[in-house]
C-alpha cells in the first residue's frame, strides 16, 4: 500500500486511492483492513497529493512543461491567463516542487530497503509540505480567480510571502525571484536600447499617454453652445477636423510613453517607475535623434555592457532589494542626462527659454499653427464623469459665472506639443495651463469690459447727472480699482515673478528631471498663488468678477439715465460688491495678522498700498465713502 501511496502523491491514482475532480485524491471506503485514525492520516496525505496535481496541472495549461495525466485532466477550455510573467510564475512554482519530488523518490528507496515502512513514517518525512502547499495554492486560486496579469503578479506574489510561515515565505520568495528575471529583461531593453519589449502589456511602462483623457463615449447633445448656434457636436467635428490638419501640417513626433501605474508593484515607488520612464524615453529619442549606426548608443557612453551586468547582478539576487535597484536606476538616469544636455535633444537647439515663451501668448505668426482656441463642451451627463480625470484639476465650486450662457467658460487654449516636449508637457500639465488660462482670461475680460464702461462715461460727461450716476460711476470706479490691482498682482507678483525663477532654475542645470521637478513646482505655484487652490478666496474673487460683468452689461444696455428697474439693480450690485469685499479684505487681513500666507498679504499689498481699502473699513462700492 505504500507503494500505491507514493504513486498518487506523485500524481498517478490507481484503486486504493482514486482521483475525483472535485474532491481530488481520496482513500477507498471499501478497504476494512485500514484503521479510523489510519484513514485520518493517509486523507490529510491525499490533500498534499490533490494540491501537487492542481499545481501541476496549472503548469501544464501556461507553460506545457508537465506533462498532463489523463485521469485527472480538466476541460481545456481558455482559462483568460497569459504572458511572460505567468509562464515565469509557473517555472518558478515547478521549481518549488521539485523538493517534493525528491522526497517521493527518497521514501520509495527507504520503501525498497525496508518494506515494513510504516504510515506514520511517510506523514513525517512530508510533513513540511502539509504546511507549504495550502499557502501556495491560495496564490495560485488568487491568481486563477482574480485573472492576476503581468507585473500584478509580481505584487500578489509579494504580499503573500511577507507571512509568519519561514517556510512559505522561502518558497514564494524563490518564485518571486523568477518573476523578477522577466522585469530585469525587460528594463534592459527599454533602459539600455529603448525598446519596449511588451506584446502581452505586461510592464509598468506602456506606449501613448496616461490614462484620463476625456470620457470616450460622451453623449453627443445637440444643445446651443451661444456661439452662432453652433451645437456641442458640430463644434466638436470641426475641432477634430482641426486637429487632422494640424496633424498633417505639422512634423510628426516618436511614440508617446507613460507609466501604467496599476502594473506597478507596491514595493517599487512611483519616483522610481518615473526615472525608468525617463531612461527608456530619453534613450529611444536619442537613438532616433542620431540615425547613424557609428554613434548609437553613445548615450550612456558605451557603458551598455556595465550596467546590463549590473541588471544580471540584481537578477541573480535571491531577494529584491530596492536599495540596490534604486540606485542601479539613478547610476543610468545620471548618464543619461549628462551626455544628454537639455538645450541638446530636449529642446533641439532652441534656448529653454523659447520653449516655455510656447506657452504664454505672445504675439508671434510662428506659434499660430501650434497654438488654437477651443470650446471644451460638455453635456449635462458627462460633467461628473469626465470631471474627476486622472491626472487633472478638480472642478472648481459651480458658480453662476462659470456657465455663462456666451460659452466663455468653456474656452480654452490648446497647444500641439512638437518632439519631444511631449515628455515634460503632459496632457495633465496642459490641463493645468488651461486652469490658469481661463482664469486669467477671466480676469482680463472684466477690466477690459470695465475700461470700456469708463470710455462710455467719458462720451457722456458733458451730459447732466442725477444722483444714480453717481452711484453707477463711483462702483465703476471702486471696482475697476480693485480688477486692475487684482490684474497687476497676477501678472508681476505671480507669473512673471516665477517665470523668471523658471528660467533661473533650467539654465543652472542639464538635468532633464530637474527640471521637469522645477517646472512642475512652477505651475503649482501658479495654481496656489493664484488662489485657484484656496476655495474661499477663489469664490470670493469670483463673485467679485460676476458683479463685474454684470454692472458691466448693466451700463452697456443702458447708456442713458437708469430707469426704476435698472436702479434696483444697481443698488443690488452696490450690496453685493460692498459685501464680498469686506470679505475679502476680512480674509486677507486675518491671514495678514497672523502670518500665515505670504501669497495673499502680498495681494493685500497691492489693494491697500495706500491705506483707501483700510480707511474704507474694508467695504468698497459704498456711495457713502
Amino acid at each position: 500500500m505504500i507503494h500505491e501511496l507514493l504513486l498518487a502523491l506523485s500524481g498517478y491514482p490507481g484503486t486504493i486511492f482514486t482521483w475525483n475532480k472535485r474532491n481530488g485524491l481520496q482513500v477507498s471506503q471499501d478497504l476494512p483492513f485500514l484503521h479510523p485514525s489510519e484513514t485520518s492520516v493517509l486523507n490529510r496525505l491525499c490533500k498534499m497529493g490533490t494540491d501537487y496535481v492542481r499545481f501541476t496541472e496549472f503548469i501544464e495549461q501556461h507553460t506545457g512543461h508537465v506533462h498532463q495525466q489523463e485521469h485527472y485532466s480538466s476541460q481545456p477550455s481558455q482559462t483568460g491567463l497569459h504572458g511572460i510573467y505567468l509562464r515565469a510564475f509557473c517555472t518558478g512554482l515547478h521549481s518549488m516542487l521539485q523538493p517534493y519530488r525528491q522526497a517521493l523518490l527518497d521514501l520509495e528507496k527507504e520503501f525498497l530497503g525496508d518494506p515494513h515502512l510504516s504510515i506514520s513514517h511517510v506523514n513525517y518525512m512530508l510533513e513540511q509540505f502539509q504546511l507549504l502547499f495550502p499557502s501556495v495554492m491560495v496564490v495560485v486560486e488568487t491568481i486563477k480567480s482574480q485573472k492576476i496579469h503581468g507585473c500584478q503578479i509580481l505584487e500578489t506574489v509579494y504580499k503573500h510571502s511577507c507571512g509568519g510561515l519561514p517556510p512559505v515565505r522561502m518558497a514564494l520568495e524563490k518564485i518571486l525571484a523568477v518573476c523578477h528575471g522577466v522585469m530585469y529583461k525587460q528594463l534592459a531593453a527599454w533602459m539600455l536600447h529603448g525598446l519596449l519589449l511588451d506584446q502581452s502589456e505586461e510592464f509598468f511602462v506602456k506606449q501613448g499617454p496616461s490614462a484620463g483623457g476625456a470620457t470616450a463615449a460622451q453623449e453627443e447633445e445637440e444643445e446651443d453652445l451661444g456661439i452662432g448656434g453652433l451645437s456641442g457636436k458640430q463644434l466638436r467635428e470641426l475641432q477634430d477636423l482641426r486637429l487632422i490638419e494640424e496633424e498633417n501640417m505639422l512634423a510628426p513626433s516618436l511614440q508617446q510613453f507613460s507609466l501604467r501605474v496599476e502594473m506597478l508593484p507596491s514595493y517599487i515607488p512611483v519616483r522610481v517607475a518615473e526615472k525608468i520612464l525617463f531612461v527608456g524615453e530619453s534613450v529611444q529619442m536619442f537613438e532616433n535623434h542620431n540615425q547613424s549606426p557609428s554613434r548609437a548608443g553613445s548615450i550612456l557612453k558605451h557603458q551598455e555592457d556595465m550596467f546590463a551586468a549590473e541588471l544580471h547582478r540584481l537578477k541573480q539576487q535571491p531577494l529584491f532589494s530596492l536599495v540596490d535597484f534604486e540606485n542601479l536606476v539613478d547610476g543610468i538616469r545620471s548618464t543619461v542626462a549628462e551626455v544628454c544636455p537639455v538645450t541638446k535633444l530636449v529642446f533641439k537647439g532652441e534656448s529653454p527659454e523659447t520653449c516655455l515663451k510656447h506657452l504664454w501668448i505672445i504675439n508671434d505668426d510662428n506659434l499660430l499653427p501650434l497654438l488654437h482656441l477651443t470650446i471644451d463642451y460638455q453635456g449635462k451627463d458627462s460633467k461628473e464623469a469626465s470631471g474627476n480625470r486622472e491626472g487633472t484639476t478638480p472642478p472648481q465650486e459651480t458658480s453662476p459665472r462659470e456657465a455663462p450662457p456666451t460659452g466663455w467658460a468653456a474656452l480654452g487654449l490648446a497647444y500641439k506639443v512638437q518632439w519631444p516636449l511631449h515628455i515634460l508637457f503632459t496632457p495633465a500639465v496642459l490641463e493645468k495651463y488651461n486652469v490658469v488660462f481661463r482664469y486669467l482670461l477671466s480676469v482680463r475680460r472684466v477690466q477690459s469690459e470695465l475700461q470700456h464702461c469708463w470710455a462710455l462715461q467719458m462720451q457722456r460727461k458733458h451730459l447732466k447727472s442725477n444722483q444714480t450716476d453717481a452711484v453707477k460711476w463711483r462702483l465703476r470706479n471702486h471696482m475697476a480699482f480693485l480688477v486692475d490691482n487684482l490684474q497687476y498682482y497676477l501678472q508681476v507678483d505671480v507669473l512673471e515673478s516665477q517665470f523668471s525663477q523658471l528660467l533661473h532654475q533650467i539654465n543652472a542645470t542639464r538635468d532633464f528631471e530637474s527640471i521637469r521637478l522645477a517646472h512642475d513646482h512652477f505651475l503649482s505655484n501658479l495654481l496656489a498663488q493664484s488662489f485657484i487652490l484656496l476655495k474661499p478666496v477663489f469664490h470670493c474673487l469670483n463673485e467679485i468678477l460676476e458683479l463685474c460683468h454684470n454692472f458691466c452689461s448693466l451700463v452697456s444696455q443702458n447708456l442713458g439715465p437708469l430707469d426704476e428697474r435698472g436702479a434696483a439693480q444697481l443698488d443690488i450690485l452696490v450690496k453685493g460688491f460692498s459685501r464680498q469685499s469686506f470679505l475679502l479684505f476680512k480674509i486677507l487681513s486675518s491671514v495678514r495678522n497672523h502670518q500665515i500666507n505670504s501669497d495673499l498679504a502680498q495681494l493685500l499689498l497691492r489693494l491697500d498700498y495706500n491705506k483707501y481699502y483700510t480707511q474704507a473699513g474694508g467695504t468698497l462700492g459704498s456711495f457713502g465713502l
